[in-house]
């Protein structure tokens, strides 16, 4: 099986010698909609207390909507990446966008809990989608010798989402209402919508992911290592992350109206994360030694956040968290690539589907932890997760060391 994102079609660039600015145009406006995405997907973690307010339901019934959206996304991303395997990836893009326009703007007009749920599972259902085509879709729109600047491009709109759109959604509903940072969104995502039809062109499919693709993986011990690390660590970070305004609140004394200046902060340090992940994966070359160095900074962070009363401790400790984690799903991506061989597609889908599913866990296992022993039990739940993940990476590691010492000279 031939790997979409390692293959250069015949595209509206053939016969260039370097990518056009208009190419380059589409690259952002891609970068655009996973910024859209992003946002949406991690809206409810600024605005839990008032959705749970306003809802008239716990902490923990209100972070459902993490849950739930994770859950579907994950669930249904290897399904619906074979499904749309023969389909044209704007029309894709424009259909995923399309969705999120419809799911932001029911989230807006909620009347009810229930009516906020289904809300989020609409958006859900083709969330996991988006992630399976984006690397593919920002190579095929440059030159060949463009391909790792588009993707990074592209990616940077989860970071400008963790770094502007949580935060300013945050902010938003402080001033408005939660409702009006989701109308905020439905905009957003219809604006998103319109800058992909009118700049990324055609992209027929170059070659689809089977579900012959996914049994071959199934032997891959060191894909199912890096798909047991990422879970573990993924839980961890969002029974604790979804679940932070209501520790900052309840446990720190924060007003709600400064929840989005400090998640602006954890933005912030999240970019600088990705930076320091990718300079540590060429310095040491091995992505397991990398998840047990950030991981123990996430551990580290989220142990001392519970007992530690002063804010500029609070605020420190979020810088680290923001930007240790951050980095975690760049050497996590990397290692499944390399786990996944020629079915990269197929191990990246894969991935997602651990993934989300992990942030639903996560946001479940929060939100049993605050509904049964208080704002700070997502925080420790969080820790004893990550910790096992840096022990489930150092295990990695040493099978590593051991396969490269048995195949040395």
């Amino acid at each position: 099986m031939v790997d979409e994102v390692a293959v250069r079609p015949d595209s509206v660039l053939a016969g260039f010698e370097s990518t056009t600015r208009r190419a380059w145009a589409s690259v952002w406006a891609l970068g655009f909609a996973v910024f859209v995405v992003t946002t949406t997907e991690m809206a409810p973690v600024g605005l839990l207390p008032e959705i749970a307010h306003d809802l008239d339901v716990s902490s923990g019934s209100a972070g459902v909507a993490v849950t739930a959206f994770g859950l579907v996304a994950g669930l249904l991303a290897p399904v619906s990446t074979v499904v749309s395997g023969r389909f044209d990836r704007r029309a894709l893009l424009l259909t995923i966008l399309s969705v999120f326009t419809a799911g932001n703007l029911l989230s807006a007009l909620s009347s009810s809990y229930g009516l906020f749920i289904l809300s989020r599972l609409v958006t859900g259902v083709i969330h996991g989608l988006m992630w399976s085509i984006v690397a593919a879709i920002a190579i095929r729109l440059v030159q060949p010798k463009d391909g790792v600047r588009a993707t990074a491009i592209a990616f940077s709109g989860i970071s400008v989402a963790l770094v502007l759109g949580v935060p300013l959604g945050s902010s938003i509903g402080n001033i408005g209402g939660w409702r009006a940072a989701f109308g905020a969104l439905a905009v957003l995502s219809l604006l998103s919508l319109l800058v992909v039809f009118l700049f990324v062109p055609r992209l027929p499919v170059v070659e689809s992911v089977a579900w012959s693709d996914f049994r071959r993986l199934a032997g891959s011990r060191a894909l199912l290592a890096a798909l047991v690390v990422t879970c573990v660590v993924v839980v961890g970070n969002y029974a604790a992350y979804t679940y932070v305004a209501p520790f900052l609140i309840d446990e720190r004394h924060i007003a709600s109206s400064m929840i989005g200046p400090y998640l602006l902060l954890y933005g912030i340090a999240g970019v600088a994360g990705n930076f320091i992940s990718g300079f540590a994966l060429d310095r040491l070359g091995s992505p397991a030694k990398v998840l047990v160095a950030l991981g123990l900074a996430v551990v580290v962070s989220l142990v001392l956040l519970p007992l530690l009363n002063s804010r500029y401790a609070v605020v420190v400790l979020l810088v680290v968290w923001g930007a240790a984690y951050s980095g975690l799903p760049v050497a996590l991506q990397t290692l499944v690539l390399r786990s996944g061989g020629d079915s990269g597609q197929a191990a990246t889908s894969t991935y997602v589907l651990v993934f989300n599913c992990s942030i639903a866990m996560g946001a479940l296992l929060g939100g049993f932890a605050i509904d049964t022993s208080g704002a700070s039990a997502p925080i420790w739940t969080g820790a004893a997760f990550c910790l096992l993940s840096v022990l489930v990476s150092l295990m990695v590691t040493r099978t590593s060391s051991s396969a490269e010492a048995t195949e040395g000279p």
